[in-house]
């Protein structure tokens, strides 16, 4: 009997454990890695750049064209701040 209960026990944990991440969790991660980015860019003076929408260091939509503040921002950015960025964009892309 005991052995019984404590495989049950033990399904109903396993069961527990299978489930996907509720839409709290990933609404606290995505916040979590926001403030996390907002910090890094605080961190490296670069709070008034936009945060980059991708990690692509070399986007061909900008290659050759001159290199503007906002794109060396960017840039800077994915650098800096990559592991802010690359959890902040896997945040927002699992709460899709």
């Amino acid at each position: 009997m005991r052995s019984r209960a404590l495989g049950l026990a033990f399904l109903l944990g396993l069961a527990a454990c299978n489930q996907s991440p509720g839409p709290l969790y990933k609404a606290d991660r995505v916040a979590k890695a926001e403030a996390a980015m907002a910090e890094c860019k605080k961190r490296v003076g670069l709070d008034d750049v936009a945060t980059p929408s991708g990690m692509v260091l070399d986007d061909p939509a900008t290659r050759g064209q001159e290199m503007t503040p906002e794109m060396a921002g960017q840039l800077r950015l994915k650098v800096q701040c990559a592991l802010e960025l690359n959890e902040l964009l896997a945040a927002r892309r699992d709460a899709q």
